[in-house]
């Protein structure tokens, strides 16, 4: 009898469980494992794509097309005398932004196909959001088992960034995956696990993302290596060349011929991530790098490129290992037409990035070391890419960003590996592949620019990729090339308001105020319900209020903090409003609202500043001047009150030696300018006649 009990609990306890089961899957909670990857990629259990054996063809899981992969299928079984490619890569062979349709896999199949009549050929996309060598390493594992005749590598971008993929892969105890494999199906897990990861999770606001390893990582967890010197470089290209001779072995001993591609990138129009002096260069020379980097970049701004060369040559002899340094310098030496020398310092200034996104020069060396083993043919796209390149130095003539090719460099890319499949006699005998061939049998290409997309480059995933491209422009600077992918999001989904309110904010930023004024009030039409409503009427109050209409920026702003009462940035918009529109009573219990929600909003401390100066209140406008100041030392407005409070406490020097300082920094300042002439009148009155 003593052990009915125990065994009538397990039973109990086994059925609840059970009946919980049921329940959560009658309310549509789905196992985890329907999307992601409970091993991260090291265990043959979760494969990328699965038979559906009632139309005897192999489709993208569903887990795969959470973000990682494109929808593919193949059939089951090869048919005779077929021939079949995978391309493996990362997010540029992925096709993003665009999608597969744009993507160069997509062209070279339609290609092959056309050109070798009466013989099926499936080329299959199977590159990933984000995947390193380490990756394809396995998933090459998986490909090879459905009877390829040839893999393209298009990879090497993707290197630095996942370093938690290597400590896990030494951590991890394959022993384990069979539990793991059966928590990651159990509903109930699965909802405790996403309930968690909701609560613990660092909420990020879209509209102010700015990482780009936050930005573009779908499926992958982008942990981007930072301070990367050149011990860490060589250790990467030790591993990608070990991954990619695993994989070649691989091929070789199951008869798959492998086509390696370099992997170019954008040289001069993406600057670099992070640049680092070295361990050699002591705190005084760092201050001499700062100060000729200044001049340098001042004289090339004024049109003199002799002098910014001057400046940036002595800057890089004193910190050759700083990203920044160089990049100047090669954009000096383009100025003056020196344009082998500014492609070689753009190369060095990608190759010292401490933050690299793009492949340094050290793995497209190892891609052309590794084109000598056996049954390799390699395709140099980075050559293709400079002699495609005005004077051959890349940028955004082929490049959405910093690595993503547009749609007519993944037709350049296409083009390269159609004719090395036909020359050089992997599909069959080697015959000649003319470029008019591959332009009849594709269709015309597109023009310069990023074209029109097909419909399957429509899609959400696109408007997404877009969306966060965006982004990651506007992070670099590039705040045209971010209006131009604000404008194809809205192109494909019109009703996007936040691709519309960031489209209106740059237009504001870049003075295009009436512009932007116009697609603020768009937004507003189509963001009714949505939290984005009260910072739209923010902004369009702001571009009211730059036009010089107080009373309608003033009346928006108020119909903002309705909806938002507890906007503090809203309040000191409206305070500003309000003392312009001469109501600094009003605007004084704004201003104190604003900063009520924020004690530390710097313009909300600057614009009561000023109504109290302007009030005679001279020393609370000191205390707040000062307050903000300390917030914002950089804060040219909260300076310059704090000069002009000076002023009116009979401090001059230290009023005049703050204004200096302003326009020491913002040279065009006009209060600082006016308020060192009235500083000189009150001292010429001082000395009398």
């Amino acid at each position: 009898m003593g052990w009915k009990r125990p065994l009538f609990a397990v039973a109990t306890l086994a059925l609840f469980l059970a009946l919980v089961e049921l329940l959560l899957a009658a309310r549509g909670v789905r196992p985890l494992l329907d999307e992601r990857d409970p091993f991260a990629g090291f265990s043959e259990r979760v494969r990328v794509f699965e038979l559906d054996a009632a139309s005897g063809r192999y489709r993208t899981a569903p887990r795969a097309l959470v973000h990682s992969f494109h929808r593919q299928e193949f059939a089951a079984r090869k048919p005779p005398g077929g021939y079949r490619i995978f391309v493996l890569g990362g997010s540029s062979a992925f096709g993003f932004p665009w999608g597969a349709e744009v993507a160069f896999p997509h062209a070279l199949g339609a290609a092959l196909q056309a050109s070798t009549p009466g013989r099926l050929v499936e080329t299959v996309n199977a590159a990933a959001m984000s995947y390193g060598s380490h990756r394809l390493r396995i998933l090459a594992t998986e490909l090879l088992d459905h009877e390829p005749d040839a893999l393209v590598i298009y990879g090497g971008h993707n290197e630095f960034v996942e370093r938690r993929f290597y400590r896990d892969r030494l951590e991890r105890r394959p022993e384990l995956d069979p539990a793991r494999a059966l928590l990651q199906r159990w509903r109930l897990y699965s909802l405790l696990a996403r309930l968690l990861q909701q609560r613990t999770r660092h909420e990020v606001d879209p509209l102010a993302a700015r990482n780009p390893g936050e930005l573009l990582g779908l499926d992958v967890v982008r942990e981007t290596a930072t301070h990367v010197a050149a011990a860490e470089t060589e250790r990467v290209r030790a591993d990608f060349a070990a991954n990619l001779r695993a994989i070649l072995a691989a091929a070789h001993g199951r008869g798959v011929r492998v086509v390696l591609c370099s992997v170019p990138s954008n040289l001069r129009d993406w600057r670099p991530n992070q640049s680092i002096f070295g361990s050699d260069v002591t705190p005084e020379r760092r201050r001499q790098v700062l100060e000729l980097l200044t001049a340098g970049g001042r004289a090339l701004d004024g049109g003199d490129p002799g002098a910014a060369v001057a400046s940036l040559e002595q800057a890089v002899r004193l910190a050759p290992m700083h990203a920044e340094a160089q990049f100047r310098l090669g954009r000096a030496y383009e100025a003056l037409g020196r344009f082998a020398d500014a492609r070689d310092r753009y190369v060095l200034a990608r190759d010292v990035d401490a933050q690299p996104t793009r492949a340094p020069s050290r793995l497209n060396a190892t891609l052309r070391a590794l084109a000598t083993e056996p049954g390799v043919t390699f395709v140099d796209v980075e050559k293709l890419f400079e002699e495609a390149s005005p004077h051959g130095i890349l940028g955004f003539s082929l490049f959405e960003d910093y690595v993503h090719p547009k749609p007519e460099a993944h037709r350049l890319i296409a083009f390269a590996l159609w004719r090395a499949f036909l020359e050089r006699g992997l599909m069959g005998p080697a015959r000649p592949a003319p470029a008019e061939e591959f332009a009849r049998l594709v269709g015309p290409g597109p023009g310069r620019g990023s074209p029109a997309a097909p419909a399957a480059a429509s899609g959400p995933a696109t408007v997404r990729q877009l969306y966060n491209l965006a982004f990651v422009l506007e992070n670099q600077g590039l705040d045209q090339q971010a209006i131009d992918k604000f404008r194809a999001v809205l192109e494909r989904q019109p009703a996007h308001h936040g691709a519309r309110y960031n489209l209106a904010r740059l237009l504001a930023r870049g003075g295009n105020v009436a512009e932007a004024e116009r697609e603020y009030r768009t937004a507003l039409d189509t963001a009714r319900d949505d939290p984005l409503y009260a910072p739209i009427l923010i902004a369009l109050a702001d571009t009211q209020r730059e036009q010089g209409r107080a009373k309608e920026a003033t009346a928006n702003y108020r119909r903002a903090l309705a909806i938002d009462p507890r906007n503090a940035a809203g309040w000191g918009r409206l305070g500003d409003a309000l003392a312009e529109s001469g109501r600094p009573d009003e605007a004084e219990r704004a201003f104190r609202q604003a900063l009520e929600l924020d004690p530390a909003d710097v313009e909300a401390l600057a614009g009561l500043g000023f109504v109290q100066l302007l009030a005679g209140r001279t020393a609370d406008a000191l205390a707040g001047f000062a307050r903000a100041a300390e917030l914002r030392p950089d804060h040219v407005r909260a300076r310059g009150g704090l000069a002009a409070a000076l002023v009116e406490a009979g401090r001059l020097d230290e009023a005049e030696r703050l204004f200096r300082e302003v326009l020491r920094d913002a040279p065009d300042d006009a209060m600082a300018r006016g308020g060192i002439e009235i500083i000189a009148r009150r001292r010429a009155v001082g000395r009398g006649p």
